[in-house]
C-alpha cells in the first residue's frame, strides 16, 4: 500500500477515535460520572453559545489550555499581552478541553471568553475558526488536535506551541505516524521547554523549534510576590522547622507515619503541615487516623489551640501555595506515580524538596535535583535518612533551600519569549 493510501486510512481511524472517545465520555456522562456529565454539558450547542457571545468584527487571540495546570501555564502570557497597548484592539479568547480547566477559569477576567473547545472533527474545526476567526492561536503544551491544525495551516492562521515536552519513544514519532509528524512540522513554531526536546525534534527534521523554558516559572515567582501572610500559620511553626506535605496522595501519607512512628523525638525539630491532594470523603479522618501522635484540622484551628499541636491538616482547597512561604522542606505528592504535583511553588519559596523518584514525565524533577536543590526517594527509609540529615546539618538545609531558589530565578523568562513569537508571527 502506498503512503498517501496509509495516510488517507490513518486519518480515518483518528476521526473515528475522536467520535468514539466523545461517545464514551457521554456514556460515562450518562451513567453518573460528574466529569464527564460536565464535558459533555459545556460543549452542548456550542455555535449558539459562542455566536451569543463573540462579535463579529473583533480581533481575537485564541489559546487553548487543556486544563487547570496549563491554564496556570497560560497567565502570565495573558497578562503581558493585556499590558501591552499594541493589543489593546484584540480579545483574548481561551478553550479548554477539560471541566476542571474550565470551572476555575470562570472568574478569571483577563480572558474575555472562555468556551469548552468542541471536539476535533473536521466540521467541528471548520465551524469553530469560523467562528471565532483568530488572528492567531496559541497553544500549550502538547495538546495537538490535527484536524485544527490542518485547517489552521489551509488557512495561513498563524499558530504555535509552548512548553512542549517531546520525548523518542512518543507516538507521535512511530514510523506508522508519519502523517501526523508532517502536519508538526508545518506549526509555525514550537517552543520547547529544554533542549533535550529541541534535540528530539531536530532529530526527526523539524526546523520550526525554539527552546523557550517553562513559563510556570514565571507564574510562581509572579505568585509569590502577591501572596498573604497567615497568621496563624506564622503562630503554628514557631521557631522549628517547618515541613510541608503538599499535595499529597496515601504513599506520602504513609512514609510520614513511618517516620513519625520510628522517630519519637521528631517534636524537638519539626512542625509539620500536611495539605492532602484529597480532602473528600473519610480521607482526612483515615490520614489522623494513621499518626501516632494527635493532629488538628484547619478549619478547627484558633489563636487559642494552634500551639498545642505539632501537626496541622489543611482540610480546604487553594491555601497550599501561600502555606511554602513558611516552609523548609517540602515532601510534593505524586512522585511515586508519575504524577508529580507542583514543585515550582515550593522551590520558588526556598524550600527544600523531596518527592518520589518516578518523575519521567516531568523534566523540572530530574533539573531540579540535579541544580542540588531536591532529593529523589524510594521508600520511608530513604525519607527518614533524608528528614534526619536536614534536622541535623542545618547548613546542608539552607544550602539546598537556596539552590532550589537559585533554579526558580535561573529559568525564567519564557514568557517574554513565547510573547516575542507572538509579535513576530503577527507582524
Amino acid at each position: 500500500m502506498n503512503f498517501t493510501l496509509t495516510k488517507t486510512a490513518l486519518k480515518a481511524i483518528y476521526n473515528i477515535g475522536i467520535r468514539s472517545y466523545s461517545l464514551g465520555v457521554k456514556l460515562a456522562g450518562a451513567f453518573g460520572n460528574s466529569k464527564a456529565k460536565k464535558w459533555a454539558a459545556g460543549r452542548k450547542n456550542w455555535r449558539k453559545t459562542i455566536k451569543n457571545q463573540l462579535g463579529s468584527n473583533e480581533k481575537n487571540i485564541w489559546i487553548h489550555a487543556t486544563s487547570l495546570g496549563e491554564f496556570e501555564q497560560v497567565k502570565p502570557l495573558i497578562e503581558k499581552i493585556k499590558a501591552d497597548n499594541a493589543f489593546s484592539e484584540y480579545k483574548i479568547v481561551v478553550t479548554f478541553f477539560s471541566p476542571s480547566g474550565f470551572e476555575y477559569s470562570k472568574n478569571y477576567e483577563l480572558a474575555d471568553f472562555k468556551f469548552y473547545l468542541p471536539i476535533d472533527t473536521k466540521i467541528h474545526a471548520a465551524d469553530f475558526i469560523k467562528l471565532i476567526n483568530p488572528s492567531i492561536a496559541i497553544f500549550v503544551k502538547y495538546d495537538f488536535w490535527f484536524n485544527y491544525l490542518e485547517l489552521l495551516q489551509k488557512k495561513q492562521i498563524p499558530h504555535l506551541f509552548f512548553g512542549c515536552n517531546f520525548r523518542e519513544n512518543q507516538i507521535y514519532f512511530k514510523p506508522v505516524n508519519k502523517w501526523q509528524v508532517e502536519i508538526l512540522q508545518k506549526i509555525n513554531r514550537l517552543f520547547t521547554l529544554n533542549k533535550r526536546s529541541f534535540d528530539v525534534l531536530k532529530n526527526h527534521s523539524f526546523s520550526n523549534m525554539e527552546i523557550c523554558g517553562d513559563t510556570r516559572f514565571d507564574k510562581v515567582i509572579q505568585n509569590a510576590t502577591r501572596c498573604q501572610p497567615i497568621a496563624l500559620i506564622e503562630q503554628f511553626k514557631q521557631n522549628k522547622i517547618l515541613l510541608i506535605l503538599g499535595s499529597s496522595w496515601q504513599k506520602e501519607e504513609d512514609i510520614l507515619a513511618d517516620y513519625l512512628e520510628k522517630n519519637k523525638e521528631w517534636n524537638e525539630q519539626l512542625k509539620i503541615i500536611i495539605a492532602p491532594h484529597n480532602i473528600y470523603g473519610n480521607h482526612i479522618s483515615e490520614i489522623m487516623g494513621k499518626l501516632p501522635v494527635k493532629s488538628l484540622k484547619f478549619s478547627e484551628a484558633d489563636e487559642n489551640n494552634i500551639e498545642d499541636f505539632d501537626i496541622l491538616i489543611i482540610d480546604n482547597i487553594g491555601m497550599l501555595s501561600n502555606l511554602y512561604q513558611y516552609g523548609n522542606i517540602s515532601f510534593i505528592g505524586g512522585g511515586f506515580t508519575n504524577r508529580l504535583h507542583n514543585i515550582l511553588e515550593a522551590a520558588t519559596f526556598e524550600n527544600a524538596l523531596i518527592y518520589g523518584d518516578n518523575h519521567i514525565k516531568f523534566p523540572e524533577g530530574e533539573q531540579l535535583i540535579e541544580a542540588k536543590g531536591a532529593f529523589a526517594i524510594k521508600d520511608a527509609n530513604d525519607f527518614s535518612n533524608c528528614i534526619n540529615t536536614f534536622v541535623e546539618n542545618k547548613k546542608l538545609l539552607e544550602r539546598t533551600q537556596q539552590h532550589a531558589k537559585a533554579f526558580i530565578e535561573n529559568n525564567k523568562g519564557a514568557t517574554e519569549i513565547v510573547f516575542k513569537g507572538i509579535n513576530e508571527l503577527l507582524k
